[in-house]
């Protein structure tokens, strides 16, 4: 709760009366010298606060605010709807476009904070200075699109976006089921954290990591006049490392994939059936995108059909060689959700402007993942103050008040820890929401590999579809699962294996040495 101190500070922000009218019922509510309620007001439901911070403007070019906002409207109305969540509580809302800026987004939290406003959702991007700042006050922090990870580390924060090092424990669990014991890591300079968890995770499963190598991202090559930018490069860098490696992880771009899959052709690699290739996409498997992974957007065309190039051998082989680790696909009503996110971006409190272009039938603005972890954020933090709520009432025997309720729906160590114990939550996405020790969600992933399949609304034969997912189980990595129904195509319809039979330098072939040198003596 909020000292004195905290007070004398909000009241020197100099933000106005309101501001320090409703600082001061804050800490006369937690003094219990407000007025008690009267018969009539008991029926009546709390009112709390929370505070959303979107980018709706600024320079990062991802930015969600525009198009996933209604999805935070969505959720307060169906909890303030709702008479089994919170029913005795009705959650309002503070929100201010943060510009994509750390200091706009600091002041707009500080304000809020000393508007009362109990909990945070938000905001996108960086956002560990943030988080430290409401840690400071133990206000939970809830993130539905943050990549920080030292924020992992602070008992009030939770992140409903799953962080890039997550995936990792999938591509251990891929790893040992198909017994690829020895394997090399590739990544662009932005993956050296995820690369390092990869590593460390291997270690501890008794996996080896033949090679570690950092290559720099195609396009900074490129536009700082690198080396890297060569035509050789990739040719180069698998001619060093392909005697001592059979399985390849990459992680970075689609564009420096396809880059590196394109230098292993070329030195024949995929011709026997004897490589593979591990990639990791941190975005939502879309079928409509899959052929992104094999080949470049200025070769793939505009329109939604197979590309000008040899579907049969070699490039089939090449593309059997590849498996991806991807974000797995929302089940179940999803387009409903988004539909329903639209009109909710331009009703109160938003009322976002939608551009003439989009107003035809035929145009809908591309709804992200990062809605449903917005929706699911709201929700599973109702969630955990419903059941603390419970705890402190209805198990001590206790009637609920202002004080009370204020005490724990802004007691961020308290809300966060609630939250990791009440998962698996079912996602509106629908899908199973897991968070781990740290309260970062621990994600759903599928294994893409590419089959003969025709995907809708594309004029192809072939593409990357899902042939398995991964099931969290409360363990340290979760459980690979095949679908039967959709089988991988091996090249050569074999399983490579992590090194040659004798091994990579001949070392389990006994030698033939046991010629014997016969004298015949007369």
């Amino acid at each position: 709760m909020y000292g004195m101190l905290d007070i004398e500070w909000c009241q020197s922000r100099g933000e106005g009366d309101g501001m320090w009218y409703g600082a001061r019922v804050i800490l006369l509510a937690a003094l219990g010298l407000l007025a008690r309620p009267s018969a009539a007001e008991l029926d009546k439901k709390f009112n709390i606060t929370i505070g959303y911070l979107p980018s709706i403007t600024g320079e990062r070019r991802d930015r969600q605010g525009l198009a996933i906002s209604g999805a935070l409207s969505m959720a307060l109305e169906d909890v303030n709807n709702s008479t089994k969540l919170l029913p005795d509580v009705k959650l309002l809302l503070k929100w201010n476009d943060t510009r994509c800026d750390t200091v706009t987004a600091i002041r707009m939290l500080t304000d809020m904070t000393c508007s009362g406003v109990v909990a945070f959702f938000g905001p996108e991007g960086r956002c560990h200075t943030e988080a430290i700042v409401a840690m400071s006050r133990n206000l939970p922090m809830i993130s539905y699109k943050c990549s920080d990870y030292q924020t992992s580390m602070l008992s009030n924060f939770a992140r409903l976006e799953p962080p890039d090092t997550q995936a990792t424990k999938s591509v251990i669990a891929l790893l040992r089921y198909y017994r690829w014991n020895k394997f090399s890591i590739v990544y662009e300079e932005s993956w050296v954290t995820v690369a390092l968890t990869l590593e460390n995770h291997a270690k501890k499963n008794n996996l080896t990591v033949n090679h570690q190598r950092p290559v720099i991202d195609g396009f900074k090559c490129c536009e700082e006049k690198m080396t890297c930018c060569a035509p050789g490069f990739w040719y180069q860098f698998i001619q060093e490392t392909k005697n001592r490696t059979r399985i390849y992880v990459f992680l970075g771009s689609t564009a420096g994939l396809i880059d590196m899959m394109t230098a292993m052709e070329s030195l024949q690699l995929f011709a026997k059936g004897e490589y593979m290739v591990i990639f990791v996409d941190m975005m939502t498997y879309a079928p409509k995108e899959s052929l992104k992974y094999l080949i470049k957007t200025e070769d793939r065309g505009t329109t939604l059909v197979c590309p000008k190039t040899n579907w049969e051998m070699p490039f089939k082989k090449r593309a059997q060689s590849l498996l991806v680790v991807v974000s797995s696909e929302p089940e179940g009503s999803y387009e409903v959700f988004t539909g329903r996110v639209r009109d909710y971006n331009s009703m109160k409190p938003f009322e976002f402007p939608v551009p003439p272009a989009l107003l035809e039938k035929s145009f809908n603005k591309f709804v992200s993942i990062y809605a449903a972890y917005l929706y699911d954020s709201v929700k599973l933090y109702a969630t955990a103050l419903h059941k603390l709520i419970e705890e402190e009432t209805t198990y001590k025997n206790e009637t609920l008040d202002y004080k009370k309720l204020m005490s724990i729906a802004s007691n961020g160590t308290l809300i966060v820890s609630k939250m990791i114990h009440i998962t698996p939550f079912k996602s509106v996405a629908g899908m199973s929401i897991r968070l781990d020790e740290r309260a970062d969600s621990e994600g759903n992933f599928s294994v893409l590999a590419f089959k003969n399949y025709t995907i809708e609304d594309i004029k192809c034969n072939a593409s990357m579809v899902a042939v398995g997912h991964f099931q969290q189980s409360g363990k340290e990595f979760p459980e690979y699962k095949l679908n039967p129904h959709v089988p991988i195509d091996w090249p050569d319809g074999v399983k490579p294996e992590a090194e040659p039979s004798c091994g990579f330098l001949n070392e389990k072939c006994p030698k033939d040495d046991s010629q014997i040198t016969s004298l015949v003596l007369d």
